[in-house]
């Protein structure tokens, strides 16, 4: 079980099976619930702990030192169920940085801190968790590691993930840059090496393009090491190339070696050109995955962080290490080794690989049975996304096909970069370069990529969501202690706060996340779909980020002139991490002091009365002075007053809103209540009064429609004040849906008290049908957009779509 539902119900299981590969694709039938007859295991995957942790794996025995680096491994080739001296195939393993600032070398052989978890035993899988600090000898740390191994039951691979993680405190996160001399991590050399126990004379070979292998025989060292190169300058995106070189060249690299004799190890690097730069080596018998090879840095290996123009050019160019400006960065890489019984044929195993390779969810069920399950929203089926019309194909063909192109801005390369997404123009100009701005997944995440994906079955999306959840749980999440910037009364916050100061980062940091711009990605999503570890152990970070500084960023009771107030979305993004956090892990705990305390918040500015000023729905006018009304909410006109807007225009006295921000405050506040009615049925609850909320949300969608949507002109205003151009409606349609069809229901069992408050309702619905024809008749290639997502292109939440079909 991955969750479960407030009732203690399953709410997501992990189902794995082991299979030949080699057969092609297969269909798989699933058969649960009470009319299965099961029957036990006879065989499991088990581990033993002692001095040393020992996975016992069918055909596969791998025993793991005190520091969690591979001790020995064993292919039980006879099939006898013993493991003997003759067929050990590995004989150790280790982790090795190569720090540039100090030049010396840190490996896990001599870990510091560390440590050995079971995360799962049996039946038909294995994973441990080991963790500990890159140390040098006398003693010094660099940064954590984290390696996790995947064993499964009779299969020969061996799956391996392993995260660099820089966990130390930043403590100078109030300025803009660093501010400091030198950059925060850089490393000239980073990877995994094992020694295998192979006897006699070997062979090697290399996967180059075009499904061949380089091969010989092992006589020194044989490397095979890819490069490329990203070019951005003055402030256009030029693109990518691709080399590698070694015992073959060419361009893009398969990013597999084998070593064969009367043993055989095979090693695949998921990725491997897409992440450049990397290396697979070969020297005698010890096999080097090179995440970052130190063959791959031209001249001196980079310290400082100052950006320069490449040989005076307005080229813009980064450090040439691994490495990261501010503590708290991280970077995933995954590995598969194969321990085949015989030599495997090369198209063998470039299936393998190919296989390997792949980002669909390879063992998938029908959308049908995805979106029936509540699971992930209130969803229904899609339309097909290869159709000429609708708003299925208009995201597939008009967006996704178009920005995900290569080498369009939406596409990027590269250790630091791949599975991002730059921003078309440019973020900043430093010394006369500009600089390009990464969007970090703002605006949802991909979460969203994720649900098209359940919707339509289309394989595209799930892709896209993987990748861009990736590289965001690293990249983007600041994974060690911060402080500086929030007033946190002097306390440092704990890991978990994003990268997301605005729509755009520059070399995906920031100084601290924009309240507006919280996000999880696709964390919650791909761990619910996949059971994910890495994405798991991420969103449990960032949800006790936002636990830590909730009572200080929502600070209770309430007090107007506290604090300073612009924006709603700066309220309702919060508030979503915290409901996916709850999603994952169905902590009650969580939900009724963090989650409900945002709520909470947001009801007491409700009831907080407060003069209005800026657009007169009554009038048709804006101004710089009171109107003479009220946002009141025991008067039907409650709201959640601005100290001063956002996006005022040339009316600074504003205290109004921009409608389009509602949208995700309102389908925020909607998603709490969802939950909080799950855990009430349950008598765990919070105590945020159901019935004063409810008839927030109502009053909160009437100022909504009465100041922010033009009927003359048919669309939502982008602000109160600046009403001559849309902010867009995608945000608004589900809220607008979800309390139309529940005033419906509420007005009929007589639960409305003053129906009068909510003069705008008869027209919500004919909103809502406009919007939903439009979407149905949208040709698939209008408003094309080759740039990839800013957040707002996809209905948020999809729910819209059923409310609407339901024909409520």
């Amino acid at each position: 079980p991955l969750a479960n539902w407030p009732d203690g119900s399953i709410k997501s299981v992990l189902v794995q099976l082991v299979t030949d590969s080699s057969l092609g694709p297969a269909s798989y039938r699933l058969a649960y619930g009470e009319g299965v007859d099961r029957s036990a295991p006879t065989r499991s995957v088990s581990v033993l702990q002692g001095s040393s942790t020992t996975i016992q794996a069918g055909v596969l025995q791998i025993r793991l030192d005190s520091r969690g680096m591979i001790q020995t491994l064993h292919r039980d080739l006879n099939g006898d169920g013993a493991f003997e001296p003759s067929e050990q195939v590995l004989s150790g393993g280790d982790i090795f940085a190569v720090n540039a600032l100090d030049g010396l070398t840190y490996s896990a052989g001599l870990a510091a801190g560390a440590s050995i978890v079971v995360e799962e035993e049996g039946p038909i899988r294995a994973v441990i968790r080991a963790s500990g600090s890159l140390s040098r000898p006398g003693g010094g740390q660099l940064a954590r590691y984290i390696v996790r191994y995947y064993a499964y039951l009779d299969s020969d691979k061996l799956d391996v993930e392993l995260t660099l993680e820089d966990d130390r405190l930043e403590n100078n996160v109030r300025d803009v840059d660093t501010g400091r001399d030198e950059l925060a991590l850089s490393l000239s050399s980073y990877g995994l090496r094992v020694q295998s126990s192979l006897a006699g004379a070997a062979d090697y070979r290399f996967g180059t393009e075009g499904g061949g292998a380089h091969a010989g025989t092992v006589s020194g060292e044989h490397y095979l090491l890819q490069e490329g190169t990203s070019t951005y300058d003055n402030g256009q995106d030029l693109g990518h190339t691709f080399q590698y070189s070694g015992v073959a060249s060419g361009e893009r690299a398969p990013g597999w070696m084998a070593l064969d004799s009367s043993l055989h190890v095979g090693v695949l690097v998921k990725d491997f050109w897409q992440q450049f730069p990397g290396e697979l080596n070969i020297d005698g018998s010890q096999l080097t995955v090179a995440m970052f090879p130190e063959r791959a840095i031209q001249g001196t290996p980079d310290t400082a962080p100052s950006v320069q123009g490449i040989n005076g050019t307005t080229v813009y160019a980064r450090p040439n290490t691994l490495y990261f400006e501010r503590e708290g960065g991280a970077k995933t890489y995954q590995m598969r080794f194969l321990f085949p019984d015989d030599e495997p044929t090369t198209a063998k195993l470039n299936a393998e690989n190919a296989l390997f390779q792949s980002h669909d969810q390879v063992f998938a069920a029908e959308p049908a049975w995805y979106t029936a399950s509540g699971v992930f929203g209130d969803l229904d089926v899609g339309t097909d996304p290869n159709g000429p019309t609708g708003f299925d194909a208009h995201m597939m063909q008009g967006v996704y096909v178009r920005s995900m192109a290569e080498d369009q801005p939406a596409t990027n390369f590269g250790w630091r970069d791949y599975g991002g997404r730059m921003r078309g123009g440019w973020n900043d100009v430093d010394q006369g370069v500009r600089i390009p701005g990464f969007y970090n997944d703002t605006h949802v995440g991909a979460n969203n990529f994720f649900r098209m994906y359940l919707r339509t079955g289309d394989q595209r999306w799930f892709s896209l969501a993987e990748l861009s959840t990736r590289h965001f749980m690293d990249i983007d999440v600041s994974h060690g202690a911060r402080q500086g910037y929030w007033n946190t009364g002097g306390q440092p916050q704990p890991p978990g706060e994003i990268h997301a100061i605005k729509h755009d980062m520059r070399d995906h940091t920031a100084r601290n996340v924009h309240p507006g711009h919280a996000h999880v990605s696709g964390l919650s999503d791909f761990y619910l779909l996949t059971g994910d570890k890495r994405s798991r152990e991420v969103l449990a970070k960032i949800g006790e980020w936002w636990a830590f500084v909730t009572p200080h960023l929502f600070p209770l009771p309430f007090d107007f002139d506290e604090d300073y107030r612009e924006a709603l979305r700066d309220y309702g993004w919060p508030l979503y991490v915290m409901n996916e956090y709850t999603r994952v892990f169905d902590d009650v705990d969580y939900h009724r002091s963090v989650s409900a305390h945002m709520a909470e918040y947001m009801l007491q500015w409700w009831q907080t009365p407060r003069e209005r000023i800026g657009y007169d729905a009554d009038t048709g006018l804006s101004s710089n002075v009171p109107e003479g009304k009220f946002n009141d909410a025991s008067l039907g006109t409650g709201f959640w007053t601005m100290t001063r807007a956002g996006n005022y225009g040339s009316y600074p006295a504003s205290n109004g809103c921009s409608p389009w921000m509602g949208g995700s405050l309102m389908s925020n506040l909607i998603q709490f209540r969802e939950l909080d009615a799950l855990y009430a049925a349950q008598g765990t609850g919070s105590t945020v009064d159901p019935v004063q909320f409810q008839e927030m949300l109502f009053q909160g969608m009437n100022y909504l429609v009465r100041n922010g949507y033009d009927a003359a002109q048919e669309f939502w205003v982008y602000s109160e004040v600046i009403r001559s151009y849309t902010g867009g409606d995608e945000h608004l349609l589900y809220p607008l849906a979800y309390l139309d069809r529940l005033y419906e229901r509420e007005l009929a069992a007589g639960n409305i008290s003053q129906p009068q408050w909510y003069d705008t309702r008869p027209a919500w619905s004919s909103i809502l049908s406009a919007a939903h024809l439009e979407f149905q008749q949208q040709p698939a290639l209008s408003n094309t957009q080759a740039y990839g997502w800013y957040g707002y292109e996809i209905v948020f939440p999809l729910d819209f779509f059923k409310i609407m079909n339901e024909g409520y």
